[in-house]
């Protein structure tokens, strides 16, 4: 009599994924990664939309510093897969919505803003995209702090990484009250400077505040 063998099992073979050099221990204020990236980005398209289709009869210009921080917006959007819900990771998307939707928002912003005024008034915007002299004064200073930031805000990172989360909720405070600044600057350009006979001079302030910004994008890249 012949005892039939059963043939051993074969046990499927585990596939480890490396640990992503992206993937961090922490995240500013305890959420999603890029969450604070994502809010800072719909601020300043939010902006730019406001300022081109603001009424014709009110004086605007936009300022040289959204031009600049407009180059975060791109960051973010290549952030993703990287620092931002790294590949084969489980992490969630920037507050918790679903994957894409904050870029989504981004794009329907700026292609739907510029695309009304192109259809109710492209003399306006054009007016409006286009540098006043005076500004392109300012040009060199914004383009050092963009720089500065970016350079500083890279060092601090290669220094510190995304282990300190004291470090990082500090940094997102402080880039979140840097884009509310620039969101008061914008009122009192709109609605203040018209009515004085001299107008505010604002440049430092808008220096200052886009260094700040872009160090934080730089940290968290």
């Amino acid at each position: 009599r012949t005892m039939a063998t059963a043939a051993p099992a074969t046990l499927a073979p585990q596939v480890t994924y490396p640990a992503s050099p992206y993937l961090r221990v922490c995240h500013p204020l305890g959420l999603p990664a890029g969450s604070v990236r994502g809010t800072l980005c719909l601020m300043i398209v939010g902006l730019m939309v406001l300022l081109i289709n603001l009424p014709a009869t009110m004086r605007v210009h936009i300022p040289l510093y959204l031009y600049g921080l407009l180059g975060m917006i791109l960051l973010f959007f290549v952030a993703h897969g990287f620092s931002i819900a790294p590949a084969r990771s489980a992490g969630p998307h920037p507050w918790w919505l679903p994957g894409g939707f904050i870029r989504g928002l981004l794009v329907i912003g700026i292609v739907g803003g510029v695309a009304w005024q192109v259809y109710s008034n492209p003399t306006l915007l054009l007016e409006r995209l286009t540098p006043k002299p005076h500004q392109l004064e300012n040009w060199p200073y914004e383009l050092l702090a963009l720089a500065a930031g970016f350079a500083l805000g890279r060092l601090a990172q290669l220094a510190l990484g995304g282990e300190v989360w004291w470090f990082q909720d500090i940094l997102a405070w402080v880039a979140l009250l840097a884009m509310l600044g620039l969101v008061i600057e914008v009122v009192l350009l709109v609605f203040v400077n018209p009515n004085l006979r001299q107008e505010l001079d604002l440049t430092l302030w808008e220096d200052i505040l886009t260094g700040v910004i872009t160090f934080y994008f730089a940290a968290r890249s």
